[in-house]
């Protein structure tokens, strides 16, 4: 029997961030930390002494379980190969 989702909801009108660097996945036991970043000119070196000096910017850090990162891979690789479909919701909350 699947398990019912909650609906979704957004209260607190969540900002998007453009992640447009480098990224990363580390695992620990059942926890997956995806890493994003931006590259973008370092504040002090614009400001201080007019030169843009580019850093990659760590913009957020999202921990999901093993299984939501497995769900998030199924969906990518959906998405990437008919990427016309929209992509319906995946994964889902752990019974704790």
């Amino acid at each position: 029997m699947a398990t019912r989702q909650p609906p979704a909801i957004d209260p607190d009108n969540v900002p998007e961030i453009l992640c447009d660097g480098m990224f990363n996945v580390s695992v620990l036991g059942t926890l997956a930390t995806l890493t994003f970043t931006h590259v973008r000119p370092d504040a002090e070196a614009i400001l201080q002494r007019g030169t843009m000096d580019m850093r990659s910017v760590v913009r957020a850090r999202i921990v999901i379980t093993l299984k939501n990162l497995v769900a998030l891979r199924d969906l990518l690789n959906k998405v990437i190969q008919t990427p016309d479909v929209p992509a319906p919701p995946a994964g889902g909350a752990s019974k704790h």
